[in-house]
């Protein structure tokens, strides 16, 4: 199999094209989702940010844990745990709550098991650092991913603001 091959180990600043080049699986082209960018200016601005962003986590942010899958040479696959504190409540006593974003996969290599790899590695590492409560927004193509892992879809709507203001 694939995924056996696949060596799961953290992000480095040399992966930083390739980081971008699995996101923007997530972000242009033909994605439905709100987040995704609807123009090309969109994706250049998202892309130029998003390795700004990287540059700085991937030099050692002790909250954010971006995985890679690799074969051989090439980064396959990749997913990031941000950390967050807040408030205590009775689902997270602890306040630290983990959150899992941009899981992708390269479409050659899907449904191989890849995914599941990488998410155990970010809950292992989420948990580590006394994360009580994950939370994700999931495509459709992988909630059925998320539910055997444990996820269940929260009751709460989520509502977005974007901008930051009203």
């Amino acid at each position: 199999m694939v995924q056996d091959s696949c060596k799961i180990r953290p992000a480095s600043l040399g992966d930083i094209e390739a980081l971008v080049a699995l996101r923007a699986h997530l972000l242009d082209g033909d994605s439905t989702a709100s987040y995704a960018s609807r123009t090309p200016e969109e994706s250049l601005r998202w892309k130029a940010a998003y390795r700004d962003w990287l540059t700085k986590v991937l030099d050692g942010d002790e909250q954010v844990r971006i995985v890679t899958a690799e074969r051989g040479a090439e980064v396959v696959a990749c997913a990031t745990g941000l950390l967050d504190a807040r408030p205590p409540a009775p689902d997270c006593l602890s306040g630290w709550c983990g959150w899992v974003q941009s899981v992708v996969v390269s479409p050659s290599y899907r449904r191989q098991g890849i995914a599941k790899r990488l998410m155990h590695e970010l809950l292992h590492w989420l948990s580590g650092r006394g994360a009580a409560k994950v939370l994700l927004e999931a495509t459709p193509a992988a909630e059925p991913l998320y539910l055997k892992l444990g996820f269940v879809r929260s009751a709460e709507g989520l509502l977005t603001l974007s901008g930051g203001r009203p």
